[in-house]
């Protein structure tokens, strides 16, 4: 999983200097600065959207734009600890160097979160002490041919409160967490509306097929097949291709403007809109909600649908719900909605593209030309995504 955040820093293993006063505008909207390892570790689950268990955590940091001598934390991004072997290991440090790799990485942080690790005490290293350090060893190592430094590591049994960190890097050093509900980074992330997850194990649920709905759906979609065939054949035999196009974009935005008016779709019309998204200039017009006034909506839309429908028409729905988490920056729910959209459909080559840029740290903001796109072409059928009224 991988999450976008822009938190300024100082190096963790040394206290920075201290900070001006903050002005009335800071104590409104925190612009937090972590300058101890406790103090990272706390944030992580703010940054990630949910509390990590087994996990390597990467923070990626870069030059921060606005305070000289001082980093941002650019992207963090969560890996499973639990693959052996030393295959797996060089291609879990292959996966940090390739979110590292875009040429602008200055340095990366590391955290071990496994729920078997013990601190190192006199005479003991800690269970699993080797291990993690041999990990650290090999990512230090792989990061090295890119020129990029490993700033510091660290191990943790778990994130909580007074809960211990101790490093992998170096002498040993040791400390205890701050309460992650009182973490600044917590704090600005509520107030932006970041929604915060108990565990990775809650988004997978909230994807999950519901199966007494999805019992309903072959003959369902049976029926809606037969009459889009009968639309696409009376729009053909008008001599207007586009017609059928238009129809069927209608037709979703009208479920839409029904769940912002507190309406979800029955069964039956969420067959008749899965079946609509088999059209790829359809689906390629609805990236253009995201990010946008009807994105929410359309976001609930895409949600029912992943739940609701079979292979592979479930890959439509689930990229699309990706794809609308990832552009508002939820990189927990965008990874687990694309993962839904592999598992139908492995060789679907937008989710493909989104999972890639989603692994290699691409930032949201870059998705937005496939909105754009989707709006122009909206705009070719005489629809206008930016009304009020879809």
């Amino acid at each position: 999983m991988l999450a976008h955040t822009l938190v300024r820093m100082t190096t963790p293993a040394e206290p920075g200097p201290p900070e001006p006063p903050p002005t009335a505008a800071d104590r409104s909207e925190p612009d937090p600065h972590l300058s101890d390892p406790g103090d990272l570790i706390a944030a992580i689950p703010a940054m990630l959207g949910f509390v990590p268990a087994r996990s390597l955590v990467i923070t990626v940091l870069r030059a921060d734009p606005d305070a000289s001598g001082r980093a941002a934390i650019d992207v963090v991004a969560r890996m499973d600890l639990d693959n052996p072997g030393r295959a797996a290991t060089g291609e879990l440090v292959d996966r940090v160097a390739g979110v590292c790799g875009r040429g602008d990485a200055t340095a990366v942080l590391a955290l071990i979160v496994d729920d078997r690790a013990t601190a190192p005490v006199d005479r003991h290293r800690g269970v699993r002490s080797r291990k993690h350090r041999d990990l650290i060893g090999a990512l230090e190592h792989r990061l090295d041919a890119d020129a990029v430094p490993l700033a510091g590591a660290w191990a943790v049994s778990a994130i909580g409160v007074d809960q211990p960190w101790w490093s992998l890097l170096g002498p040993v050093r040791s400390g205890s967490q701050p309460d992650p509900a009182t973490s600044l980074v917590t704090l600005k992330h509520v107030l932006e509306g970041r929604p915060m997850r108990a565990s990775r194990d809650e988004l997978t649920a909230a994807v999950a097929v519901n199966s007494l709905v999805r019992d309903k759906m072959p003959e369902l979609l049976t029926a809606a097949t037969e009459a889009a065939a009968d639309r696409l054949a009376h729009a053909l035999r008008r001599g207007e291709p586009t017609f059928y196009s238009r129809a069927a974009l209608r037709s979703i935005l009208r479920q839409i403007a029904n769940i912002e008016a507190g309406r979800l779709p029955t069964v039956a019309e969420l067959a008749e809109v899965a079946v609509a998204l088999r059209d790829q200039t359809v689906r390629d017009i609805l990236f253009g909600l995201s990010p946008g006034a009807h994105a929410e909506a359309a976001e609930t839309l895409w949600l029912e649908l992943t739940r609701a429908l079979p292979d592979p028409d479930r890959a439509e729905a689930a990229m699309l719900l990706g794809y609308a988490a990832y552009t508002r920056g939820d990189g927990p729910l965008a990874g687990v909605a694309l993962d839904a959209a592999l598992a139908s459909d492995d060789s679907h080559r937008m989710a493909n593209l989104l999972e890639l840029g989603l692994q290699t740290g691409m930032r949201p903001e870059r998705l937005h030309r496939l909105a754009e796109a989707g709006r122009e072409a909206a705009a070719d059928l005489g629809i206008h995504l930016r009304s009020e009224h879809p």
